[in-house]
This record gives structure tokens, sequence and C-alpha cells, in this order.
């Protein structure tokens, strides 16, 4: 029986990540996949990135990674770069090499196995997958809250009326894996679960694996954050 094995947001703990791994017994016919932002923050992003891309592991866009691609894109025209990064953003553009850019340029931002989808940030109940318009592909990648009204909030407009999306998500896409909003145990929702347990933080890094495409049935494994200094 094929397992479905979901990473939360790695951000560079690489030895969290091995050590996580390590613990599920992986074997051949297991699909793995990261719900995104594997790179920043943490100390090991690029070596973290390229033991993904040995090891044949999926992966969803994260907006980290959405950020470092746009920086990428302007680059390569004459105005000036609207992208701001960080120390820590710029190393990891200056060690990326071919191989590493497409790879990233090649993240989908949703991954459906049969009944489950793999996402970064939420789903608007009015949104279907198999048509989002290009303006709206942000927003899967940032969705953390809504309003009243069921619109998607930027990250720090939220107030005491503003509701979570999977709160209220209706399962018409299925039952979404994601990450994004850091959480200290998994955020588990009707038809969603979510699984950033904040290990670049100091928490935990988290996954859950699915007993088979088309199971709601899963575990949950973690492994504590080793180096809080980070």
């Amino acid at each position: 029986m094929n397992r479905l094995i979901v990473y939360g947001d790695i951000h560079g703990c690489y030895d969290e990540f091995i050590e996580l791994r390590n613990s599920l017994n992986i074997q051949s016919n297991d699909a793995e996949v990261c719900v995104g932002d594997i790179l920043t923050k943490g100390k090991d992003s690029i070596k973290t990135l390229r033991y993904i891309q040995k090891n044949n592991i999926l992966s969803v866009l994260g907006n980290h990674e959405d950020k470092l691609l746009r920086f990428i894109d302007h680059n390569q025209s004459s105005e000036k770069n609207p992208i701001t990064l960080d120390e820590d953003e710029k190393a990891i553009i200056d060690d990326l090499n071919t191989d590493d850019i497409k790879f990233l340029k090649n993240l989908p931002i949703f991954i459906k196995f049969e009944s489950i989808t793999i996402l970064h940030g939420g789903l608007l109940n009015n949104q279907s997958l198999n048509d989002i318009k290009k303006k709206d592909k942000g927003k899967l990648l940032r969705l953390r809250y809504i309003d009243q009204k069921g619109k998607f909030i930027h990250y720090g407009d939220e107030d005491e009326y503003s509701l979570f999306w999977a709160d209220l998500y209706d399962g018409n896409e299925g039952f979404v894996v994601y990450g994004h909003q850091t959480f200290k145990e998994p955020n588990i929702s009707p038809y969603a679960i979510g699984i950033d347990t904040g290990c670049v933080y100091g928490d935990k890094l988290t996954a859950i694996a699915f007993s088979d495409f088309n199971s709601q049935e899963y575990s949950i494994y973690s492994t504590p954050a080793n180096d809080i200094d980070r």
C-alpha cells in the first residue's frame, strides 16, 4: 500500500528534516511531498533544497520560494528590482545553481492525490483549483484569514472579526494539507489540516502520513527543533 507523506514548512532546517524522514521508515512506493517554504530563515536552505531534489521528493510552491523567483525574474529586466531581500535571502540567491532555479520554477501551486490536496497557504470555497486566475495564485500561497464575506485579508490586516480560512472550508477540493500558518500542534479542521509547527522558530517539524492516496486515515510524526539559536 502506498503511503502519502507530507512535510510541513522546513525553512532550511535540514537536520530536523533528515531526522523526521528517517523516523518514517520511507519505502520505495511512498509518495513524499513538502507543503512549500523549503527555503529561508533556517541555516541550511541550499542543503535542504538539493537533498529534496536528489531524493525525488515533491513540493508545492511556498510564498518564500515565490519571492525568490520573483526577484530572479525582475533581475532579468532593465528596471529596478522592486523585491527587497534580507541577507539570508541574498545568500540563497547567490548559491542557487541552474538546476536549483529550474526545480523551483517548476514547483506547482498545488498537488492532488485523489481526495487529498496539498498546497501552501489556503483556499476559498468559491475557488476551483482547475480555474485559478493568475492574479489569485498568490493568494493560494498567502491565505490565512478571510473577512465576514469570505474575502481574502492581507497579512497584518486581520482583526477580531476575521475568520481562519480552514474553519470555513467546505471540502470542495478534497481534504487539504497546508502550511504557511504556524501552530503549536497540527491544526485540524473538518476538511483540512495545517502542519507548520514552527521548527525554524524552535518548536518542531511535523509530517502527516496517510495510509493511501484516498484515505482520511493518517498518523502525525514530529521532530523537535534541535537548534533554537537559529
